[in-house]
């Protein structure tokens, strides 16, 4: 059954543990293959966060553990189709060594029936799977072989021809293939094309390696040649082709060399063009020449060569495929490799056209036709003058006759209609920037820029050797300031060979000058730049604007909305620009997650892209554009903010785009807090561009717009960053509200961080600055969060007290989500004093009101109050309702949902006197709390976990030495109620233990510091 994983990030942090189930994967190497070079500072956290969800959407906990500093999955055998594929491929061969043919076939059908595509499809450049997935492809491709060997001995020959054609046009260098291809050939009768088999082998390694075929398909070759009689005694003695081709070389005869491939297709063509009873037309060669140092993009050659070899109906469509992505990609260079290596399929010749489609002026389809005609034989004064004359003489010439035509660069599909053969035993590659999806039954084939392990060797086929003695880190950075465009690295490889004097330091320097990037990534008439200027050239001017303009954001990727904001429009036009440079490959569709399609540059095209803003758009009109994207993006925090807590919390002074415009942008079935998880980095970068362009209130505004978010799901660190950019811009434009409102801010951080007395310092000094501007709603904010800070320092009395005050006031002010906030500490207050009653009368009433007011935050934080109070009276069927409430509302209050679920559970299980439920759910609620780095749920949990009644005597010693550190934890941290519940349960364990004085010292001490709680 399938399972949903979440983000790819977590899905290729489990295929990197599945990749090695039962060994421990350390933390750093998980870190390494999900971010590679670019790690954030979050990465170890992220890492664990990643692990405990896996653990939540695989059912078991227990499934993956952790291991020293790293982690391990535990998986059987026969639950990893890799290792039954493994395991059944050994079966087959076991049953094959015991004459168990047919039982043979059919195992190793099975096995190879578990495979769904590639071995980890997508991912498998990630350095960490490569090794893996090479082996396990490897793996497949020798099982098909060996298949197929069956297949040959049972003679099924023509059973397995079609399989073995596609199967050599995918793997053209198995020679193996290739022989069994030729046996099936000749055991059906067509001894010719066993022989045109040999042909095309040999052609595609004389071209790719230089080398001639192996002594078995020459061996093959031969008896072939000669009717060897024991290839066809072979299927009667179930002979392998190996065992035939042996068999066959002391009976075969020699023969002449295989003519030259351009001479054999030329006398090929010149029969076939008089059987048909017309004059003869040349075999033309237009093809330019392959690059010599090509690299990378082997399965789109792959995807290219499986198409345009498969055998086709001269009556059907031609086989066609399109290749198209940005400028620089390396389209036409893919085109002509794949054409080259298609020579043998396409005897009759290949004819090439560059169309020009990027430029201003693209070549007309009349004059490619009479270039077409010309090389294809017909004499210049008889070209038809009328273009659809031209196309019917083309179409014409074409029946029939296995050509190859590869139109480079389109403009559009208009271009091509004429340019394309009538016939399906031709084929057609078509390359341009649009996507052309207009041709009907075309195979696409997208290019982005090449993998990190592709463009190191391009680089090092590029320059002669010179970077043989390069650092790894200096490579790497080379290749990502070229962004991994094969243009940019071509570039790269020709300006170090032609500047010896150069060291490779030298041109990373000069690339790490962003500015200036573009200008060094010239060498002689290649330039990045005038690639992407044919692009840009090629759109409407009101797209262009919005490419430039969109390059100003300092965000990775933006949504629609944000499009909207920079060139000030509606939505739907918006859209139209989007998709016009998504067409033409000036912008990419990065995601679209939640259902919401998310845009982003390649790093050079962004680079052009300011370029291009700087030299067209006035400094005004820039920073208009970018202040109305940040505008935007504040109001939909405003629209999260409010979603979230019930209403916005804080008096707002800054500017808002068209927030209506915002909203109707974003999908309705999500919730706006989990849209704006996808703006995170995007909102922390507006915080930065806020500041370096002065604008104090919507810097700190943004900052403070976060605040739910980092809350909720932990960022910690981005918290401060806007923090600590926000207030210093606020410091130094005078900005009393926004120093105030940033203080609240980190007053919560610190809070959340378990650091109770500076978080009540920071709150207080924001309650000064509220007072000394006179701004009543910001101080009666502040006084809201008071009570926050005085329940975890014992000073209950005061918290109740000023819980009470809160609420009365902020309910007279109309601000009632913020009221019940203050309040839920009254009703916490009251359960730490061993009063659940009335916590139980406060919470119910809180959760309430929390339900009419629409805030989820607090009815499932409150909810799980309730339950603890229930079960503080006794009353367990109550709490197991509110229990059952909580789980099902946990996503609203984000990564902590898990520790409230699985710590409620636990208490409620250890209430009940069911002690193995109790202990599993309290121990995943420590590790919960450990991912999260929460000393505090730590410590709230192993109140409940040292326990004695969960555990033998057997056991003690350990749970004691976890409880000396639940201590420890307990005494970092602010919070004497915790830190006598965790002393009071240690000194009973000890007293347990027989350790009868240290457990009297233990409860002591436990008892004096109960008493500062007042």
């Amino acid at each position: 059954m399938p399972l949903e994983l979440g983000t790819p990030k977590g899905r290729l942090l489990l295929a990197v543990l599945l990749s090695r189930p039962g060994r421990p994967v350390t933390e750093d190497a998980l870190v390494e293959a999900v971010w590679g070079g670019e790690q954030p500072k979050s990465a170890a956290k992220n890492v664990q966060t990643y692990v405990h969800r896996l653990r939540q959407r695989l059912g078991d906990p227990g499934r993956i553990t952790r291991e020293g500093r790293g982690y391990l999955l535990r998986a059987g055998r026969d639950e990893l189709d890799a290792a039954r594929f493994e395991d059944l491929a050994d079966a087959a061969r076991a049953a094959l060594a015991a004459g168990e043919q047919d039982r043979s076939r059919l195992l190793f059908d099975e096995a190879l029936g578990l495979w769904r595509g590639p071995a980890f499809a997508g991912i498998a450049d990630v350095p960490a799977l490569s090794s893996e997935a090479t082996r396990l492809d490897e793996l497949r491709l020798g099982v098909v072989e060996e298949r197929v060997d069956i297949d040959l001995r049972l003679g099924r020959h023509s059973e397995v021809l079609g399989e073995l054609t596609a199967l050599t046009m995918e793997h053209p260098f198995r020679e193996r293939m290739w022989a069994q291809l030729m046996l099936a050939l000749y055991r059906c009768g067509r001894r010719a094309d066993a022989l045109l088999a040999y042909r095309q082998v040999r052609d595609v390694l004389v071209e790719e390696t230089g080398l001639e075929p192996g002594h078995r398909l020459r061996d093959l070759h031969r008896a072939v040649l000669g009717e060897d009689p024991a290839l066809d005694r072979a299927a009667a003695l179930g002979e392998t082709p190996a065992t035939a081709t042996a068999t066959s070389t002391s009976t075969s005869t020699s023969t002449a060399p295989d003519p030259a491939p351009s001479v054999a297709a030329s006398t090929a063509a010149s029969v076939t063009a008089q059987e048909r009873g017309r004059p003869n037309t040349a075999v033309a060669r237009m093809l330019p020449p392959a690059l010599g140092d090509f690299s990378g993009q082997q399965a789109e050659l792959a995807e290219i060569g499986a198409v345009l070899r498969a055998d086709r109906a001269a009556d059907g469509p031609a086989a066609m495929v399109t290749v198209s992505g940005p400028g620089g990609v390396g389209k036409t260079a893919l085109a002509v490799q794949a054409s080259h290596r298609l020579r043998s399929a396409y005897p009759d010749g290949q004819l090439f056209a560059a169309l020009a489609g990027a430029r201003t002026q693209p070549v007309s389809p009349a004059t490619v036709l009479g270039r077409f005609l010309r090389a294809l034989g017909v004499p210049a004064t008889a070209v038809p003058d009328d273009p659809e004359e031209r196309a019917d003489l083309y179409r014409g010439l074409l029946a029939e006759r296995r050509i190859l035509v590869v139109l480079d660069d389109a403009f559009n599909e208009e271009q091509l209609a004429p340019l394309l053969p009538a016939s399906g035993t031709c084929g057609v590659i078509a390359t341009g920037r649009v996507r052309l999806g207009g041709l009907g039954g075309a195979h696409r084939v997208e290019l982005r820029e090449m993998s990190e392990t592709d463009s190191l060797a391009m680089l090092r086929n590029s320059t002669d050797g010179r970077l043989a003695s390069a650092a790894p880190a200096e490579l790497s950075g080379l290749v990502r300031l070229c962004a991994r465009l094969p243009l940019a690295l071509r570039i790269a490889g020709s300006l170090l060979v032609s500047r010896p004097h150069w060291r490779l330091a030298d041109l990373v320097s000069r690339l790490a000058d962003e500015q200036h990037r573009l200008d060094a990534l010239r060498y002689r008439d290649l330039e990045v730049r005038a690639s992407f200027g044919l692009s840009y050239e090629g759109i409407r001017p009101v797209a262009r604007r919005l490419f430039r303009l969109l390059g100003l954001l300092e965000a990775p990727d933006f949504p629609l909305w944000a499009a909207a904001a920079a060139v000030d429009t509606g939505l739907r036009e918006a859209q139209e620009l989007l998709d016009e440079l998504v067409d033409v490959h000036l912008l990419d569709v990065t995601g679209t997650p939640n259902g919401q399609a998310r845009y982003g540059f390649h790093d050079l095209t962004r680079a052009y892209a300011r370029e291009r803003a700087e030299a067209e758009e006035p400094v005004e009109s820039r920073d208009a554009s970018v202040v109305r994207v940040l505008s935007a993006l504040l109001a939909f925090t405003d629209i999260a903010d409010r979603d979230h807590m019930g209403q916005n919390m804080f008096q707002r002074d800054a500017d808002r785009w068209q927030p209506a415009r915002v909203e109707a942008s974003l999908p309705s079935s999500v919730p706006p807090m989990a849209l704006l998880d996808a703006e995170r980095v995007p909102l922390v970068a507006g915080v930065r561009q806020a500041a370096e362009l002065g604008r104090d209130e919507l810097c700190w505004e943004l900052a403070v717009g976060g605040h739910a978010l980092f809350e909720t799901e932990r960022y910690f660190d981005d918290w401060q960053e806007c923090y600590d950019t926000a207030m210093g811009l606020a410091r130094a434009a005078g900005n009393l509200r926004g120093r105030a409102r940033l203080l609240i801010s980190m007053a919560g951080l610190l809070y959340t961080r378990r650091r109770y007395g500076p978080a009540e310092a920071s709150n207080t000094e924001a309650m000064g600055l509220f007072e000394r501007i006179g701004d009543r709603r910001g101080y009666l904010e502040a006084l809201s969060n008071a009570p926050f800070f005085l329940v975890p320092n014992g000073r209950l009395t005061e918290a109740i007290r000023a819980g009470r005050e809160a609420y009365e006031r902020l309910t007279a002010g109309g601000q009632e989500a913020a009221a019940l906030h203050a309040y839920s500490q009254v009703g916490l207050a009251h359960l730490q004093a061993g009063r659940p009653a009335l916590a139980e009368e406060v919470l119910t009433e809180i959760v309430a009101g929390a339900r009419k007011q629409g805030i989820r935050t607090l009815v499932a934080r409150d909810t799980y109050w309730l339950g603890q109070a229930q079960l503080a009276r006794g009353r367990y069927a109550e709490a197991e309702e509110s229990f059952t409430e909580l789980t099902e509302c946990t996503l609203s209050i984000g990564s902590s949902g898990a520790f409230y679920t699985a710590h409620a559970w636990g208490c409620l299980h250890l209430a009940r006197g069911e002690y193995a439920a109790a202990r599993r759910r309290l121990l995943e609620g420590v590790e919960v709390a450990r991912t999260l780095h929460d000393p505090m749920f730590e410590t709230r949990v192993f109140v409940d976990l040292l326990d004695a009644r969960l555990y033998g005597l057997h056991e003690l010693p350990a749970v004691i030495s976890q409880g000396e550190h639940a201590v420890g934890v307990a005494r970092g941290i602010d919070y004497p109620y915790l830190l006598a519940g965790v002393l009071d349960k240690l000194a009973r364990l000890r007293a347990a233990a027989g350790d009868t004085a240290v457990a009297k010292r233990l409860a002591d001490e436990a008892a004096i510091v109960r008493d500062t709680i007042r």
